[in-house]
């Protein structure tokens, strides 16, 4: 089940907000979308497109510490930064050509399809970041509840997460009713009773969870890692290696800024996602910052979630990870 775009209106969920959810622009507009962008028109400057979601605090660091500006010093530069509210549609911009490089879970959807994405390193391990949230009086208090129930989340019936939690309890994905619906949709959603239980992720988790409006009914440790990857288009990663490794150095450097300066990134998430500061620490406290190539055990649960999504017929085919995973450019940073 999707929800309508009248269900959302009646939910006062803006047409702006809609429209956030479902395109992306050709060109950005910070007044318009929220993006942050630094751009220069020179047609030989280095240009870098960069989706991601809110809760990402590093992006952020990168422009408040110019730390792009410093690794491209003497180089015009273009680059652009757009905030999505979730994979698919970061994932259908960097098909259409409309991103270079992404930043999320990995999209293993879009892979197994045949659109050429690369993964190019690793730049979180939060499993505590995902979970299943119900009101607070709601009669859901078990996984076993939640049969028959409607589970509203951004991916519908590919949400991994929630696959695995229901599995382990003994359901099957059909029993229950999947509304496949945006992050920013989700919260109005629950508290109007328009679904049962609302899968999602910091910081929407964060704010709704200070805001005592809802409860975890589970998260997401034990059930899956949630590595953050940093990924792109393959033609754009081959024909820009030095760009590309001077981006992830410069997001190295971010991380490192980020993990050793708490206070001033709590900040950043305040102020450029209009957080309240409990929730922008709640948030930042479980995200566990991390910069190195992918590893043999996300490649694993690469495989483990593949294979459930083609036993569900989500997938028709396995993705080829010794051609989607590349670690040669983030061991070279990583090292140094």
């Amino acid at each position: 089940m999707k929800l309508k775009r009248r269900d959302l209106l009646g939910l006062g969920i803006s047409t702006a907000a809609l429209a956030a959810c479902n395109k992306f622009a050709n060109a950005p507009s910070n007044k318009s979308s929220g993006n942050l962008v630094a751009a220069n028109t020179d047609a030989s400057s280095a240009k870098l497109r960069l989706g991601f979601q809110p809760p990402y605090v590093a992006v952020y660091a990168l422009r408040e510490q110019k730390l792009l500006e410093k690794a491209f010093a003497g180089q015009s530069t273009n680059f652009e930064f757009r905030r999505m509210l979730s994979l698919k549609p970061l994932a259908e911009a960097l098909s259409a050509g409309a991103l270079d490089l992404g930043l999320g879970g990995t999209p293993i959807a879009a892979i197994a399809n045949g659109q050429p994405i690369r993964i190019i390193a690793l730049v979180e391990r939060s499993p505590k970041t995902h979970a299943l949230l119900v009101l607070p009086n709601s009669p859901i208090k078990k996984i076993a509840d939640l049969k028959g129930k409607k589970l509203g989340n951004p991916s519908g019936k590919s949400y991994y997460f929630a696959i695995r939690v229901l599995e382990r309890a003994g359901l099957k994905d059909t029993d229950v009713e999947w509304v496949q619906i945006e992050n920013d949709a989700g919260r109005a959603a629950l508290l109007s009773g328009a679904i049962d239980v609302w899968g999602t992720w910091d910081p929407f988790y964060a704010s709704a969870e200070v805001a005592k409006e809802v409860v975890p009914l589970v998260d997401g440790e034990g059930y899956q890692l949630n590595y953050v990857a940093l990924f792109g288009r393959i033609d754009y990663i081959e024909e820009n290696p030095e760009v590309v490794q001077k981006f992830l150095q410069a997001y190295k450097q971010a991380i490192t800024w980020a993990k050793n300066n708490r206070q001033p990134a709590v900040d950043i998430l305040v102020k450029q996602n209009k957080l309240s500061p409990e929730a922008a620490d709640l948030t930042l406290s479980r995200r566990n910052l991390i910069f190195e190539p992918p590893n043999n055990e996300y490649r694993q649960e690469l495989i483990e979630q593949s294979q459930l999504l083609t036993r569900l017929g989500l997938i028709e085919q396995q993705p080829n990870w010794n051609k989607a995973i590349d670690i040669t450019l983030a061991q070279t940073v990583a090292a140094s």
